[in-house]
């Protein structure tokens, strides 16, 4: 993967990382915890668009300040034979409870059938906000286009 938008960190559990990426013909979000990580589908350049820019507006003053994803991949095949489907959540933002701190945050759920179980949950607390907003602004400079609202 070729990565746009990354954030890497170290705590006394190990590596994490949240990465968004052109794989081949489309864009991944990629979540590593020190145990394992998944990837799914990030939608289209547009929404890489949409998240470049909501990094670049990221505000410097505590306020109210969120952008949310909802991400789905049909995965792997489960005992009854049909595809178990990988849903996931990730957001950018500022922490309300919490100082107005910025976080990015990754969530994934699989459908179980009669039941919805938690996948994965990434959190970065803190992203080096500088170093992502210049991501962001190479991303832009690199791959213009229109980025709706």
């Amino acid at each position: 993967m070729d990565p746009i938008i990354s954030c890497h960190w170290q705590d006394r559990q190990g590596a994490w990382a949240l990465t968004v990426g052109h794989n081949g013909d489309g864009w991944e979000l990629l979540a590593s915890a020190p145990s394992w990580s998944e990837s799914i589908p990030f939608a289209n350049p547009d929404e890489v668009r949409r998240l470049a820019q909501t990094l670049l507006d990221l505000p410097a003053e505590p306020e109210p300040y969120e952008f949310e994803w909802q991400l789905s991949r049909t995965g792997t095949t489960t005992a009854e034979g049909g595809p178990q489907p990988h849903f996931a959540t990730f957001a950018v933002g500022l922490d309300p409870t919490d100082d107005h701190r910025p976080y990015l945050a990754y969530q994934s759920y699989y459908d179980l059938g009669r039941a919805t179980g938690l996948g994965l949950e990434v959190i970065c607390e803190d992203p080096p906000v500088d170093h992502l907003r210049a991501q962001a602004h190479a991303f832009l400079a690199a791959f213009p286009g229109p980025t709706r609202r």
